[in-house]
């Protein structure tokens, strides 16, 4: 499973995947509340999918073009996970996610 973490627009949103599909989402309201909305939500998902940071098999998260003060949180937060779950952290580009819906 992957923790996908996207924080480059006004819509601050966490998901979990695996090999075939989107396990679920969570999305905070629109506007700059990334900073204190984004563990929490990443806490909700990972608490109601009953997954633990340490069964993931990595994290993702948009690496930009997008808000600099939305992608430094974002990339903070998946660092954070990433090197505490000792899983890998996967940069994915902002133009390209939105492209693939």
């Amino acid at each position: 499973m992957i923790l996908c973490i996207e924080t480059a627009t006004s819509v601050c949103s966490v998901a979990l995947c695996d090999d075939n599909s989107v396990i679920s989402v969570i999305e905070a309201p629109a506007g700059m509340s990334h900073s204190s909305r984004l563990t929490v939500i990443i806490q909700e998902l990972l608490n109601g999918a009953s997954v633990e940071a340490r069964q993931l098999d990595a994290v993702s998260v948009s690496k930009g073009p997008g808000s600099y003060t939305g992608l430094r949180i974002g990339v903070s937060v998946a660092k954070g996970i990433s090197y505490g779950a000792g899983i890998p952290l996967i940069g994915i580009n902002t133009l390209t996610a939105m492209c693939h819906g």
